[in-house]
C-alpha cells in the first residue's frame, strides 16, 4: 500500500519522510496480545527516525472506522524488541501488515526476530540476565527489610526474566506470552513459578526457596549470558569505565542494571576492576573494568 493510501485509510496525514508503517487490523481471531485493538478497527504503527523517544498516540475516525496510530522513534522500537517490555509495539511490528518500508528497516527487524539472529540473541541474553540479577538483588533487600509482599513481587518478575533467558537459550525469540513457550521446554523455572504461586508454604518460605534457585542459576548462567559484555571488554587493550560501557551501542539499554552485572562479575573473578586516578574531574580514583 502506498503512503497516500494509508492517509485515506486512517484519516490522518503523514509525513512522507516516515521510516515505515505497519497496520494491524481487527480480525476474527486477533493475536493474543490484541488489547491494543480494543474498540479500534485498526492500529497503525508509524516509525520515525528519532522524532519520538517514546510512543505518542493519535485517534482518528474515517467513516465508521476508528484508528489508533502509534508514533514511535526507531530507538524506542529497537528497545521494545530487545527488552520485550512493550507488547503493543512488538505485536504491531510482527502481526501487522507492512504498508510502508522504503528503506527495508521493518522487514529487516522482522527477519532478525523470526530467525533470532546470533547478534539479537546475545543482546537479549545479556539484557534479560541483567534484569534477572537486578530483581533478585531487590527481592533480597525487601525480604531482609521484612517487606515480604514486595519481595514476592520482585521474585515473580525475576522468574519472568529467567523464563525469557531459557527461551532464548533454546534458540527462540521470547514472545510476550513467554510462559506458554517455557511450558514446553521442561525448564526448572516453570516448576519454580508453580511453586511460588500455588505452594502451601508461607509466603516468606516460598520467596526464600525461589531466591535460592535464582542464586544458583545466576552463577551458572553468568558467563554465557554475559558473553557480549565479555567480548566488549576484550575488544580493546585499555580499560573501560562504566560510562564508556554505557555509551557502547550494544550496552546502552542497561543503564539501570549494568552496575549490578559488573560488580557480580568482579566478585566471581570473570572480570577485573582497576582503580585509576581521575585528575581531570576531581573525583579521586575511578573504577575501570577489564578482562
Amino acid at each position: 500500500m502506498e503512503l497516500s493510501n494509508l492517509t485515506l485509510t486512517s484519516g490522518e496525514i503523514f509525513d512522507r519522510n516516515v521510516l515505515g508503517a505497519v497496520a494491524l487490523r481487527q480480525m476474527d481471531q486477533p493475536p493474543a496480545q490484541s488489547a491494543l485493538l480494543h474498540d479500534f478497527d485498526m492500529v497503525v504503527l508509524m516509525l520515525h527516525a528519532d522524532k519520538y523517544n517514546e510512543r505518542t498516540l493519535t485517534h482518528t475516525f474515517n467513516g465508521d472506522k476508528r484508528t489508533q496510530t502509534i508514533h514511535v522513534g526507531l530507538p524506542a522500537l529497537e528497545r521494545a524488541v530487545l527488552r520485550g517490555d512493550n507488547n503493543e509495539l512488538l505485536t504491531s511490528l510482527m502481526e501487522g501488515e507492512v504498508i510502508w518500508d522504503p528503506q527495508g528497516i521493518l522487514g529487516e527487524m522482522r527477519h532478525e526476530i523470526l530467525t533470532f539472529s546470533k547478534a539479537l540473541k546475545e543482546r537479549v541474553l545479556l539484557v534479560e540476565f541483567a534484569r534477572f540479577l537486578h530483581l533478585n538483588v531487590k527481592a533480597k533487600r525487601y525480604l531482609d527489610a521484612g517487606c515480604t509482599m514486595d519481595a514476592y513481587n520482585c521474585v515473580l518478575i525475576a522468574l519472568y526474566h529467567w523464563a525469557r533467558i531459557e527461551v532464548a537459550e533454546a534458540g527462540l525469540f521470547p514472545q510476550p506470552a513467554v510462559w506458554e513457550q517455557v511450558k514446553h521446554l521442561n525448564s526448572p523455572v516453570y516448576k519454580l513459578y508453580e511453586e511460588l504461586t500455588v505452594s502451601t508454604e508461607t509466603l516468606e518460605q516460598r520467596v526464600e526457596l525461589i531466591l535460592l534457585g535464582c542464586e544458583f542459576t545466576l552463577m551458572s548462567k553468568m558467563a554465557y549470558c554475559c558473553g557480549l559484555l565479555l567480548d566488549t571488554l576484550g575488544s580493546r587493550k585499555g580499560t573501560w569505565s562504566v560510562k564508556d560501557l554505557l555509551e557502547h551501542p550494544d550496552l546502552c539499554q542497561l543503564e539501570a542494571e549494568l552496575p549490578f552485572v559488573l560488580r557480580k562479575m568482579v566478585s566471581r573473578s570473570l572480570i577485573k576492576e582497576i582503580t585509576d586516578w581521575a585528575a581531570d574531574n576531581g573525583a579521586g580514583h575511578v573504577i575501570r573494568y577489564t578482562l
